[in-house]
């Protein structure tokens, strides 16, 4: 090739391996540096209807933890090892009470109710859909929020006192309908999606639960015992009069540099310490002498568990 030509090309090449190099600008990772800035301040005489946040941020119920490693991308949920088959209605029971889980939101589920109260001949006396109630001759039957996303707990009572006949028959009815649920506007309001939040107190984390004692303990056992387990972490034991679970837990190593030593994983125990509170039940992490463990770990472990219960 003479001289002249690779003159000509020369030039091309460099601006061809600019395009590879990077052109653009990523911000991808700018908002994990970003720092906290006053907030506009409009004139006080504007129109409130016509100036409202673009965006807006709702309140953070926690106080924010840096990761003192840096950022670090969250992993993806790891999927159950569990091949047990989700049923549309499960049973539970707590304190010698009894209720059924549905994998449904109240919504969907308050008009199947009706329905089976109908057709099972039950005479009704009251129905209050704000509270999700049905006042029958033969006991009431009432539908709650469940712990996660898109379930509903529902109960049949009679003087305080599980009626175990109705629990049967309403879950068999309920199962053979579950394909042409319909959904109740009356009763959407007794959703909630916020039964879970992976909160920060005190320089460490701990997961609150909107259920109190026996329902937060029944459903966190049973998610335990059946949709826990992973290549890396299993439920060990379960105390519920010192409402502890023991869990074991592994942190993959990175390897170590000499060839045959292989990985340098960790495997621990540790405890999940359940607390009533008002209105709600929390759990925390210990190890397994019950001392206080690493922020990082406390939530890692904890946001585990949480992923179950969503």
């Amino acid at each position: 090739m003479s001289k002249t030509r690779w003159m000509m090309v020369t030039p091309l090449l460099l601006v061809m391996s600019g395009c590879g190099g990077g052109y653009y600008h990523d911000r991808n990772s700018e908002y994990a540096d970003a720092e906290m800035t006053a907030p506009l301040e409009l004139p006080a005489s504007r129109d409130q209807t016509r100036y409202q946040d673009a965006m807006p941020v709702p309140r953070a119920s926690n106080d924010f933890i840096r990761n003192r490693d840096g950022y670090e991308p969250p992993r993806p949920q790891t999927l159950s090892t569990s091949d047990r088959e989700t049923r549309f209605v499960e049973p539970r029971q707590a304190d010698g009470n009894r209720w059924l889980v549905v994998s449904a939101a109240p919504g969907a589920v308050w008009p199947r109710l009706q329905e089976f109260v109908r057709a099972n001949g039950y005479q009704v006396q009251n129905i209050d859909g704000n509270t999700g109630q049905i006042t029958t001759d033969r006991g009431v039957l009432s539908v709650r929020q469940g712990i996660r996303n898109n379930t509903t707990d529902v109960y049949c009572q009679q003087g305080g006192e599980s009626v175990d006949a109705c629990l049967s028959q309403v879950s068999q009815y309920l199962s053979s309908s579950a394909p042409q649920s319909g959904v109740s506007l009356v009763a959407q309001n007794l959703s909630r999606n916020d039964r879970v939040r992976l909160e920060s107190r005190d320089d460490n984390w701990r997961l609150a639960l909107a259920l109190d004692f026996p329902r937060a303990w029944a459903e966190l056992a049973w998610q335990l015992e059946n949709n826990y387990e992973t290549p890396n972490r299993r439920l060990i034991d379960q105390n519920r009069s010192e409402r502890v679970f023991t869990v074991e837990y592994t942190v993959k190593g990175e390897g170590s540099w000499i060839p045959f030593r292989g990985s340098s994983d960790e495997t621990q125990q540790y405890q999940l310490h359940l607390l009533p509170g008002d209105n709600a039940t929390y759990v925390s992490v210990t190890d397994s002498a019950g001392n206080p463990v690493d922020q990082q770990r406390s939530h890692d472990l904890l946001d585990g568990v949480a992923s179950i219960l969503r």
